[in-house]
């Protein structure tokens, strides 16, 4: 794909709100300092034909991934080198039973609020009503109940149970939570699993994404692997991943939820239940209960109960359900590739010789 056509996509997506416009021209500056020729050439016989599109999202996942991925260990290690048995820094309004401090570790058990520019912990916990007033580093973060985070979360592992509010920005290697996850900014880490809602304003990057229950979700759902359980309504602008399932369980929440996305790009796609404009993948299942604007795929299947108002194979493939694509149709293009995420912050290290107050 030349450079005229990549510019074009991303501007395309850009008014589609799929990326922001930071992240537009951060890449666009990029591809205009590379030398044209850089482009793969095309060989003879591939005029016409677009570059294999499931390659083409693994290498943009790939991509769009490894830089945030990249930066965990550092964020680790430097969160650990931050933290001492005592704290500096931090204060702390008890209410009920209050906050207690202990070998470096935050607990609020009952009512409790801590303050700090940031708060930085080797453990923080939280049972009952807790507050964080500020941004937190941790290696572990674990609330059960209700906990509103005022800032950012920078942890190791992040575990909720019940209500988890975080204003800013959620990072972390594991985040894990079930109940109710609302998150202001962007939600980062290899593996996110969430059982219940999600609430998330920025976007959502991750290796492995798991969703149990409904959401919505401000900007795309970018990761490896995405398998989501419908039992609730879950809303994104796009899902961009290599393995990429939807289905819904059977029970009391059959038939009462739905998946809604504008874009759904992968290499293995498998959904029911859905709603896109523009499904694109290799292989491609479409399941019960969708209604698709454009599928475009090179082995296509859709269920007698799904709405597909068109139909694009290529490469030789086939449409098991007995539909061709459209006669003299162009050659889908490859979908473009998902821009680079944002670093994960690395918090900054301590002055020496923190002391308790």
């Amino acid at each position: 794909m030349n450079r005229a056509e990549i510019l074009r996509r991303l501007e395309e997506r850009l008014a589609r709100g799929e990326i922001s416009e930071k992240t537009y021209l951060e890449i666009k500056a990029r591809h205009e300092a590379m030398p044209e020729e850089e482009a793969p050439a095309r060989r003879d016989g591939d005029e016409g034909r677009p570059e294999d599109i499931g390659r083409l999202i693994e290498r943009a996942i790939h991509e769009s991934l490894e830089p945030a991925l990249r930066n965990l260990p550092e964020l680790e290690r430097r969160v650990r080198d931050s933290i001492e048995p005592t704290l500096r820094g931090i204060e702390f309004s008890d209410f009920g039973k209050g906050v207690v401090t202990t070998n470096g570790a935050v607990k609020i058990a009952g009512s409790g609020v801590v303050t700090g520019h940031p708060v930085r912990t080797r453990e923080f916990k939280s049972a009952g009503a807790g507050r964080v007033a500020g941004d937190l580093e941790a290696d572990f973060a674990k609330t059960a109940g209700s906990c509103v985070f005022e800032g950012n979360v920078n942890a190791r592992e992040f575990h909720a149970a019940g209500s988890a509010r975080v204003a800013g920005e959620l990072r972390a290697n594991e985040i894990h939570t079930s109940g109710s996850l609302s998150v202001g900014g962007d939600l980062e880490g290899r593996e996110v699993h969430i059982r219940g809602s999600a609430d998330v304003g920025g976007r959502t990057i991750a290796r492995e994404f798991m969703l149990a229950g409904g959401g919505k979700f401000g900007g795309p759902i970018e990761s490896r692997e995405i398998n989501i359980e419908l039992s609730g309504d879950v809303t994104a602008p796009a899902l961009v991943g290599t393995e990429i399932h939807v289905q819904r369980p059977g029970g009391f929440y059959r038939g009462r939820c739905s998946l809604s996305v504008d874009t759904i790009e992968g290499r293995e796609i498998t959904i029911e239940c859905a709603t896109a404009n523009r499904v694109a993948g290799e292989e491609v299942e479409i399941g019960p209960h969708c209604r698709i604007g454009v599928v475009e795929a090179r082995e296509l299947t859709v269920h007698e109960s799904s709405e597909v108002r068109e139909r694009r194979t290529y490469g030789g493939g086939s449409d098991h359900a007995g539909h061709a694509g459209h006669a003299g149709a162009p050659p889908p293009p490859p979908p473009a590739a998902p821009p680079n995420p944002p670093s994960p912050s690395v918090p900054p290290t301590p002055p020496e010789g923190p002391s308790t107050e």
